[in-house]
């Protein structure tokens, strides 16, 4: 049974996360794993897999960046909650034979060999950089001593960032402008706020940014492994008191912490060096072959030009593999004397983790990309790090994955029948009522291909043809979002008045919104739009709930309490 529930505030968390947050970004702390935490303190047990302060910590700080939220008891509390549901998940998966299907088998191999890439990359760029100097060791302690309370714009691509940071650079003012970007229904104090965030708490280059802006200043767009950011510092909290003895106590940990730190800012140097002694030679007949396919496949494999994060796109590997020669040769490369060749379907292993728009695009950088990650695990391999912490950072990573894809199977068959209390109740706790509705005056075409609405798109942003000339137009004035769901996602972060090409579940088009208008969602005018939002998620809140009942979850309190405060 439940030996212990999140206080009051879970009830109105626990159907914020259900039924309006994305998946749980459960893995998503990198190297700073299990068994080199770097704050080992177990927050909770949820059926004896233990949650460490480091580890919700450095999540925490994913899920705002992901979802947008601000920093705050009940975001806090949602996100613990997401972390032991999706434990509860997890075991759930395996509780059902589902590791048996060779989809998780093969994400489980190339997960392992990812592990060995990061574990020779470590290990290796790390003694290359040599032991930190005791002036950088002070400074890294006084900063982790320190907060700086940020608020951001999200971005998934450059262009948008750069746009908004030139519109900031006119004038406009950050909340203003952080209301554009997070599309908020209404004024919005709190968007894009993170709150006070510490120096090794946060991606190495947005904490780099971060701890260097005045207050009251903030930064061109910075990538981190999220997307882009414009960051904001709005306050600093320096602690006065840096003692000797805490120094002294703490020296060794903050080392290795900077020096991982050190490692994610510089270490695209040392792939460029280890990859340059392997004396690549690159096929490029075989390459431009590869894109072309590539690109006539890609409707089948997943039709959006825009995905930009690594594991978002859910590709048809299976499909394509399926129609392409496996053992075409790339490229080939130097080990140990000898000459050996880097495979479509070496290069097809790693496709997943890699972002599709730039397969599709820059097919020979994605080939680079993924023979960077085969030879460094080859590495890896060879000097032995499949050990034991190679083996805790892939049990959290493949908790995630079980998580996700218990969570993937209820989206995919959603409850048809569902409890009319539950989504009366969802509806009011979460705030659909304001939720961000749009109605909107577009026109679309559909094609077959990517090139084909590619070539399209260009020729009536020139205005030599006009889309009504084209078969399939479409066009739509004070329609509703939900009215058009295969578009909606496009139509919402579209630009008014240009030419867009987006892709559907089986076609790409060619966009033009003319007008969005924003309103309310009246419950009893959109009942059935709001049930069709919730079914996929009742399956999963009605197993979880389920499995609550019958958990052993321990959550130590007053330690997140405490470090709430710090």
């Amino acid at each position: 049974m439940i030996v212990s529930t999140l206080r009051a505030v879970r009830s109105t968390a626990r159907f914020i996360f259900i039924f309006l947050l994305p998946l749980v970004f459960l893995g998503g702390c990198g190297q700073e794993s299990a068994p080199i935490d770097s704050d080992s303190r177990v927050l909770a047990k949820v059926n004896g897999h233990e949650i460490t302060v480091s580890w919700f910590e450095q999540t925490y700080v994913n899920f705002l960046i992901q979802t947008g939220g601000e920093d705050s008891q009940i975001n806090r509390t949602v996100h613990l909650d997401n972390l032991i549901d999706a434990l509860l998940l997890s075991d759930e998966f395996l509780a059902r034979g589902m590791d048996d299907d060779p989809a998780y088998k093969t994400f489980s191999n190339r997960k392992r060999r990812s592990i060995l890439a990061e574990r020779f990359f470590d290990e290796t760029f790390l003694l290359k950089l040599g032991p930190p100097t005791e002036a950088e060791l002070r400074r890294a302690f006084a900063l982790s001593k320190d907060q700086v309370v940020v608020r951001h714009l999200f971005f998934m691509n450059r262009e948008a960032a750069e746009a908004s940071y030139a519109r900031l650079e006119t004038g406009t003012p950050f909340l203003e402008e952080a209301q554009v970007v997070y599309q908020t229904a209404e004024f919005d104090s709190t968007a894009g706020y993170l709150g006070p965030v510490k120096y090794f708490s946060v991606d190495a280059a947005f904490g780099e940014t971060a701890f260097n802006l005045d207050v009251g200043t903030y930064s061109r767009p910075v990538r981190s492994r999220f997307g882009y950011h414009i960051i904001l510092a709005e306050n600093k909290f320096i602690e006065p008191l840096l003692t000797e003895s805490e120094y002294q106590t703490k020296r060794e940990g903050v080392s290795s912490q900077f020096r991982l730190r050190k490692r994610r800012l510089e270490g695209d140097t040392f792939v460029r060096s280890f990859m340059e002694e392997r004396n690549v030679e690159v096929s490029q007949d075989a390459i431009t072959a590869l894109q072309s396919l590539l690109r006539d496949f890609s409707v089948q494999v997943d039709p959006r030009p825009n995905v930009i994060r690594a594991g978002d796109s859910n590709f048809k590997i299976d499909s394509l593999r399926n129609n392409m020669a496996a053992e075409t040769v790339l490229s080939t490369y130097e080990w140990n004397g000898n000459r050996l060749p880097f495979t479509a379907g070496d290069y097809v292993f790693w496709l997943e983790d890699l972002p599709f728009q730039e397969a599709l695009n820059s097919t020979a950088a994605s080939v680079g990309r993924a023979m960077r990650n085969e030879l460094l695990a080859k590495a890896g391999e060879e000097k032995g790090y499949d050990d034991a912490i190679a083996k805790a950072l892939l049990d959290r990573d493949l908790k995630h994955q079980r998580s996700t894809l218990m969570r993937r199977y209820f989206r995919e068959h959603p409850v048809e029948n569902i409890d009319e209390e539950l989504i009366q109740r969802a509806f009011e706790t979460n705030g659909l009522d304001r939720q961000l509705q749009f109605t909107v005056d577009a026109k679309w075409v559909t094609f077959k291909t990517y090139s084909e609405a590619q070539n399209v798109s260009k020729l009536l942003t020139a205005k030599r043809a006009e889309m009504s000339q084209y078969p399939g137009f479409v066009e739509v004035s004070g329609t509703r979002l939900y009215d058009i769901p295969d578009l909606a996602q496009h139509i919402r972060g579209a630009e008014i008045g240009k030419y867009i090409v987006v892709g559907l579940n089986d076609a790409w088009a060619v966009l033009y919104v003319i007008d969005r208008v924003k309103e309310s969602l009246d419950w009893q005018a959109n009942r059935a739009a709001i049930i069709k939002q919730l079914a996929p998620f009742a399956g999963e809140y009605q197993l979880v709930s389920a499995l609550r009942k019958k958990a052993n979850i321990e959550i130590q309190y007053e330690l997140f309490d405490r470090i709430q405060q710090n």
